[in-house]
């Protein structure tokens, strides 16, 4: 299942599982607005991740469960938009507290097999961050979802599941290349990588069961390294 459905990167990630012939349920505060579409194996299920009881009637029975939490809200806008009047559509802290019901739910489910969409830049690769990483990041005001995402990742590696920690870097709407570096190492190429081929990574690693208790960092390979498809690191 894909908590977090209605999220771009979620959606995709869910709609890619449907094509490579999983059953997917899409959970989300309000699934219209996750397509005006139904496709066969399918199941759109209603709820909040920060609401425990429905975190636990969504897992219970899953195999696997991919987290795609966060505010798609523009950064710029959560900080200065209060003074015009616009309201945040979610806590601050969404990652942190939506992961950890979705964990305690997984262990009393005994579900163990855990994805979670976390960013470049948190845990084991902030001090990877290059100047132009960090100086960006403090143009967009991210230091309050970098923060919630810190969170996130502690819990994941103390969860005791068969976690892995997928830290793609720059997201884009760009389309599939099947050309990426995955790194456990910290190691990255471009700055951006399409949401589609981080997809087709998620959907990859849930079929094959790699980098279990592992953090892989996803870029997109350079174009002179496009003979390379795909690579570790």
């Amino acid at each position: 299942m894909v908590f977090g459905a209605t999220g771009k990167a979620g959606r995709t990630i869910a709609l890619n599982l449907l094509a490579a012939g999983h059953d997917v349920t899409a959970f989300a505060r309000d699934p219209a607005h996750f397509s005006a579409r139904t496709y066969p194996g399918l199941r759109l299920l209603q709820g909040d991740a920060l609401n425990a009881a429905d975190v636990a009637a969504a897992v219970a029975g899953q195999d696997a469960v991919v987290v795609s939490l966060g505010d798609s809200t523009n950064p710029v806008v959560l900080k200065f938009g209060a003074r015009f009047g616009v309201k945040r559509s979610t806590v601050p802290n969404i990652c942190e507290l939506g992961t950890q019901n979705i964990i305690s739910a997984m262990q009393a489910a005994s579900v163990k097999r855990l994805i979670c969409i976390s960013s470049y830049g948190v845990g084991d690769t902030r001090d990877q961050l290059s100047t132009v990483y960090r100086l960006w990041f403090q143009a967009l005001q991210l230091a309050e979802q970098l923060a919630d995402k810190e969170q996130q990742e502690r819990l994941v590696k103390q969860s005791g599941l068969d976690w892995t920690l997928v830290q793609p870097v720059g997201l884009t709407d760009g389309a599939a290349t099947g050309r990426w570096l995955a790194s456990t190492t910290g190691g990255r190429r471009k700055r951006t990588v399409s949401r589609v081929d981080l997809a087709d990574f998620v959907a990859q690693i849930l079929s094959s069961g790699q980098y279990g208790g592992e953090t892989v960092v996803l870029s997109q390979l350079t174009i002179s390294e496009r003979d390379f498809v795909p690579q570790t690191a």
